[in-house]
């Protein structure tokens, strides 16, 4: 590995307070204070620089882990790393930690944990935005009450006792935006790539997985009608300042887009298309996320993309088996097409992009139909020309999901701009906007072009 310049916190005093705590916490010899490189891989991301905070040390695991275990255990050793690389994640930072540990002073059984810590991303603005939608309390929500509570109405309906869980592990802890997760690496669980995107079978899994995500919400809000009271939309809010502010990034974002249009051969017919849902892109975003009288509606992943999902292979065959679903901070109570728009607009290959929606939606369809059948719900409450119609009805939700986000999903990691950098009017420290580097991608400018000749042919644009 290659050796770094050692973070300033990171002095003899911090490692002799380490090992001060070792007679309680466990802990390693430290020969010498050399910081390397932490270099990983999860699927296709090559993981980079981390910087660890202070509190991040083996005191903070014990405490998890012992809670986990219902005993005290001693951390002997820890690694941490980057959970995932530039541009594979946005709304937060991630660290990647294995662990050992023993369940006695005198024990010599080590034992190996991975765990993944999620906290608030760096830059003000990045902070601001996630407090003001909830995101962490959201994300709290689902994983301590409303996925436990949903995973009681699965097991019911199990008559095999195959459950499978819907998402990772939750371990509880006391710091304030923080929320630890059992690493779905350590159980073979892997990040699908997100340039070429999902093949058929991926996104079969996926949609089944997202119909028994919506079914069990229906079962729930059915029971407990308070229970879907924290999802309520704040990322696309009808009034107040994060109305303000969405409309400021949504129409800026936009506005960069339509300037790129003019300029890239073969896409300025596109521009004056794109530059006339401006003024009306939020008002009709909203629309679109609000809860529909008369209708289905459920608890919504709301960011269902590539790298909000984990992936099983099968050790034997190598195809997959199995996925679960991270990353909960966008919930939102509202039509299930939402989930399915947002999927199918972000993370399928190009042979599935277009040519197998129908087959897909058929295939959520007859996942959600059987689930709520064992829910002992009403199957027949949404039938299958309500799901097309709906979808349908919900294109322009997909299709300004592709034109705002769909390009930092598609970057590279050399072309992220530092987001933490990003100021109140939505530029960077160097005057630029975010949006400029990112959709320059090659990826990107492949994949709009099929998107927008897709929409004009459906008279969206």
């Amino acid at each position: 590995m290659e050796t770094v310049e050692r973070p300033s916190w990171l002095d003899e005093t911090f490692i002799e307070d380490a090992l001060r705590s070792r007679e309680e916490y466990g802990g390693v010899i430290v020969a010498d204070i050399r910081v390397q490189l932490a270099v990983g891989k999860m699927g296709s991301t090559n993981v980079g620089e981390v910087t660890i905070p202070p509190w991040l040390n083996y005191e903070f695991v014990a405490e998890i882990l012992s809670e986990r275990k219902d005993k005290q255990i001693f951390v002997t050793d820890m690694d941490v790393k980057a959970a995932v690389g530039r541009g594979d994640n946005y709304l937060s930072t991630l660290y990647r930690i294995t662990v050992e540990f023993i369940e006695s002073k005198d024990g010599n059984e080590v034992n190996k944990y991975g765990l993944v810590i999620k906290t608030l991303p760096d830059g003000e603005i990045l902070q601001k935005l996630i407090h003001d939608i909830q995101g962490f309390e959201k994300e709290l929500q689902m994983y301590k009450i409303t996925l436990p509570a949903m995973y009681l109405k699965m097991m019911g309906m199990s008559t095999n006792g195959n459950f499978h869980p819907l998402s990772a592990r939750y371990l509880p802890s006391k710091r304030k935006d923080t929320i630890v997760l059992e690493d779905l690496q350590h159980l073979g669980y892997k990040m699908a790539n997100r340039h070429t995107g999902l093949d058929l079978e991926h996104c079969k899994l996926t949609v089944r997985a997202l119909a028994r995500l919506h079914a069990a919400s229906v079962a729930l809000h059915k029971t407990d009608p308070s229970s879907i009271d924290m999802y309520s939309e704040l990322m696309f809010a009808d009034t107040g300042e994060q109305r303000e502010n969405m409309e400021k990034s949504f129409q800026s974002n936009l506005n960069v887009l339509v300037s790129k249009l003019d300029e890239w051969p073969g896409y300025e017919p596109y521009a004056n298309k794109i530059r006339k849902l401006v003024p009306t892109a939020v008002d009709r975003i909203i629309k679109c996320t609000k809860p529909r009288e008369g209708s289905l509606n459920v608890l919504n992943h709301g960011d269902c993309w590539t790298n909000n999902m984990m992936f099983h292979y099968c050790p034997k065959t190598g195809e997959v088996d199995d996925v679960r679903l991270i990353d909960f901070q966008l919930v939102r109570f509202s039509s299930p097409v939402l989930d399915l728009q947002y999927f199918l607009c972000t993370s399928t290959n190009d042979e599935i992009r277009f040519g197998q929606r129908d087959r897909l939606l058929r295939e959520y369809h007859a996942e959600l139909r059987d689930t709520l059948e064992d829910l002992k719900l009403d199957p027949q409450q949404y039938t299958l020309q309500q799901l097309n119609e709906d979808f349908e009805e919900n294109e322009i939700f997909g299709l300004l999901m592709v034109c705002t986000y769909l390009s930092a999903m598609l970057a590279t990691s050399i072309d992220v701009p530092d987001f933490s950098e990003l100021k109140e009017d939505f530029m960077l420290d160097d005057g630029t906007h975010p949006m400029e580097k990112l959709l320059e991608g090659k990826r990107f400018k492949e994949v709009l072009y099929t998107f927008l000749h897709y929409y004009e042919n459906k008279g969206l644009i």
